[in-house]
């Protein structure tokens, strides 16, 4: 490498020219050193590992060696013009150019030119930075946030034409955002919801219960909650959805907005209860047609009370009329005049709750209770047919959530079935047993009655829950049916098991919650 002219360092005192060259060596940007003609005078270490030459192969060389059209063919006119008229080109800080390698290849410089006058002589110092790695690392962001935000784009347009309804809230409840969906499942426009509290769409016990998941979040405890809602449409109608909700963490990982997701459930809502008022229909007839089979038997046992009432009422008169006032006797007769009407209401108040038309309704009950109310209607039957009842359970509370009548229904057709089968068979001591057990893990109450009747044909054992399906000559085949539908939506199960002298119906419903 050749050393620059002797004048570049005739002021330095303390850094000798070959200091000087090492320091230029230690910089970590190219530094190119050339004259008022263009000529390469100091080309520095980095200069070389960034062009690919060697100093040897640049010295005295004209720099537009080191640079591509069009830069390399207006060089010499810049740097011409700027010594006749004194007015820079190139000069300056920080300018955006290409340079150009050994090899051809052409890249991104940041170039900064400095002048330094000695006599008539002028030097031009060039410090040469090369881009290419940060031009990549711009180009990767700005590629990174191009693919960003047309996800983000692609998103939003995801979101707004997605088929459930989904928001964005705030902290406070307030509505961020909302897609079409949303508005179209509560009939407000955008504009409308926009900034609206979400307790907007909900009725009082869905505000409250939002309210506490809110809270609940908010403190720390879970991200998020699914709960059934009801609101009113814009128009008027109810409107039923499965609301889910999530809370989002911002960039500080604190909370930051909930999201919120509205499936309707309106049209699933209606048709459960349609099926619902479809399947009560069938059953009140069923109870019906159950009733006439049983009226022989609940007009004889009703006979009874009132032949009684009727025999103490005469016998009442007769002491009357002869003036025989026994008040202890008379006492006595009147009690069984209490007792026997008592005994005729009741039955009367059973057939009643089982043929009246009436409206789903599900209260906390004892399924042993539901067995002895039954039990009232069914030995009406059973005394008439000499057929003798056995009634047994486990003693333990077995408290169901149930419609009352629904499940006495199945029972007693259960009951009515074991009873046909009784009749048929030539069992020479009639009898049914309905065993009433709470399951071993505490979760399930079983309702059981056995006969020791004639059996359930083979050909229909596996189709004896569907409809028409009956092996009785005057059976509908519509009883087992309508009790496994009963049963299925109270979240239980029925089924059958055969034996060889008879036949076991079983069905089994949860324990009611606290009642364990």
């Amino acid at each position: 490498m050749s050393n620059p002219p002797p004048s570049l360092f005739s002021d330095y005192q303390v850094l000798t020219p070959g200091g000087f060259l090492a320091l230029l060596d230690a910089a970590a940007d190219g530094i190119v050193i050339i004259n008022h003609k263009g000529q390469v005078l100091n080309f520095n270490q980095a200069a070389e590992r960034l062009f690919g030459y060697q100093a040897q192969e640049v010295l005295n060389q004209n720099v537009k060696l080191l640079m591509p059209n069009p830069y390399k063919e207006e060089h010499d006119g810049y740097l011409s013009h700027y010594m006749e008229s004194g007015e820079p080109r190139v000069i300056g800080i920080g300018r955006r150019v290409e340079a150009r390698r050994k090899d051809g290849t052409v890249f991104p410089i940041e170039l900064s030119v400095g002048e330094y006058l000695e006599g008539q002589f002028r030097y031009f110092v060039g410090i040469i930075r090369d881009l290419t790695h940060r031009d990549g690392v711009e180009t990767a962001l700005r590629q990174s946030e191009e693919r960003l935000r047309e996800r983000e784009q692609a998103l939003d347009v995801t979101l707004r034409n997605a088929p459930i309804g989904i928001m964005t809230l705030d902290l406070g409840g307030n509505i961020l955002s909302t897609n079409d969906a949303a508005c179209t499942l509560t009939g407000y426009t955008e504009e409308e919801l926009l900034h609206a509290s979400c307790s907007k769409l909900l009725d009082p016990d869905g505000i409250a219960l939002t309210e506490k998941h809110r809270q609940e979040m908010l403190a720390g405890e879970g991200d998020g909650f699914a709960q059934n809602c009801h609101f009113m449409h814009k128009e008027g109608e109810s409107v039923y959805a499965v609301l889910h909700c999530a809370l989002v963490p911002g960039p500080d990982h604190k909370p930051d907005r909930f999201v919120v997701q509205l499936v309707d459930q309106t049209e699933k809502i209606k048709a459960e209860r349609d099926a619902g008022d479809a399947r009560e229909r069938l059953a009140h007839v069923d109870r019906i047609s159950t009733m006439g089979e049983m009226a022989t038997g609940i007009a004889h046992e009703l006979n009874q009370p009132l032949t009684a009432i009727s025999s103490y009422v005469q016998a009442c008169i007769r002491r009357l009329e002869s003036d025989n006032l026994e008040t202890d006797k008379l006492r006595d007769l009147l009690t069984k005049i209490t007792e026997q009407s008592l005994r005729a209401s009741t039955i009367i108040q059973r057939i009643r709750s089982l043929t009246q038309s009436h409206e789903r309704f599900r209260e906390r009950i004892d399924a042993r209770r539901l067995v002895a109310d039954t039990m009232i209607l069914a030995r009406a039957d059973t005394n008439s047919r000499g057929i003798l009842l056995e009634v047994s359970d486990s003693g333990r509370p077995c408290e169901i959530i149930a419609d009352g009548v629904q499940i006495q229904q199945v029972i007693l057709n259960l009951i009515r079935n074991a009873i046909d089968a009784t009749e048929a068979s030539d069992a020479g001591s009639p009898r049914i047993i309905i065993k009433t057990a709470v399951s071993p893990a505490g979760d399930f109450v079983e309702i059981s009655v056995r006969d020791f009747g004639v059996g359930v044909p083979v050909a229909i054992r596996d189709r004896l829950f569907e409809p028409f399906v009956t092996h009785k000559k005057s059976g509908t085949g519509m009883g087992l049916s309508i009790s496994r539908s009963i049963v299925d939506a109270h979240g239980g199960d029925i089924w059958s098991e055969n034996f060889e002298d008879g036949t076991k119906f079983s069905f089994i419903l949860p324990i009611a919650v606290g009642a364990r």
